[in-house]
């Protein structure tokens, strides 16, 4: 939940809190209807900033784990492309045939290992015989596996996670609206009676969402 729907979300749930304290001055009626109705839709906002933050840890993990995986695979091919280069002398061009391209995006990088795995089968004694794995060819294709199976986890927990904070954030609004429409009905039952009025006004206020720090000054 992010400081501005924080924000509103406290206020409501200061508000919600304040008509259970005082919910036998609301207890009848329409009246009734609203502060039980509102009590709910604070409990689905506070259950719905639950699902985000436990989302959004899992958005951390999966993304933490495709780095991972893609270090690896990265490791993979640029070792065969910097054997491939000192196989130059034996096999003219096969430095051209194992480029390593640095910079490539996730798909790019992916492609370039399943094009290694296959080239590299028409020199993979070569290959071993100059100190790569055995089974290097079959590293590269489950460290390929891996990186596109991270991939694909990172991307639909990111997916989920725009989700719940969508649902998140209509939840708030939700509260908030219910919030606006109690406010006269709470001013009018304790007309007079300055203690009430004050109480319910500091759980109506929201607050101001801090201030981001301004730019260091450039040093000249």
């Amino acid at each position: 939940m992010n400081d501005r729907l924080r924000l509103d979300h406290e206020s409501c749930a200061r508000c919600a809190q304040f008509l259970t304290d005082n919910a036998a001055d609301f207890n009848i009626g329409l009246v009734k209807a609203k502060r039980l109705t509102f009590a709910d839709a604070v409990n689905d906002a506070e259950a719905k900033d639950a699902a985000f933050s436990g989302f959004a840890g899992e958005t951390s993990m999966e993304f933490e784990q495709k780095e991972t995986a893609r270090s690896v695979l990265r490791a993979d091919i640029a070792e065969i492309a910097d054997m491939a280069i000192g196989m130059e002398p034996d096999f003219n061009g096969i430095s051209d045939l194992f480029r390593f391209r640095r910079g490539l995006p996730d798909a790019g990088l992916l492609a370039l290992g399943r094009a290694f795995v296959i080239n590299a089968a028409a020199y993979e004694s070569d290959f071993i015989d100059r100190g790569l794995a055995p089974n290097f060819r079959t590293n590269l294709t489950t460290h390929a596996d891996d990186f596109e199976a991270a991939t694909g986890a990172a991307s639909s927990a990111k997916g989920e996670r725009v989700g719940e904070n969508a649902a998140l954030a209509e939840a708030v609004k939700l509260e908030m609206q219910m919030k606006r429409s109690l406010d006269p009905i709470v001013r009018t039952k304790y007309k007079g009676q300055t203690a009430k009025l004050a109480a319910w006004a500091s759980a109506y206020h929201v607050e101001k969402a801090p201030s981001k720090p301004p730019p260091p000054t450039p040093t000249p």
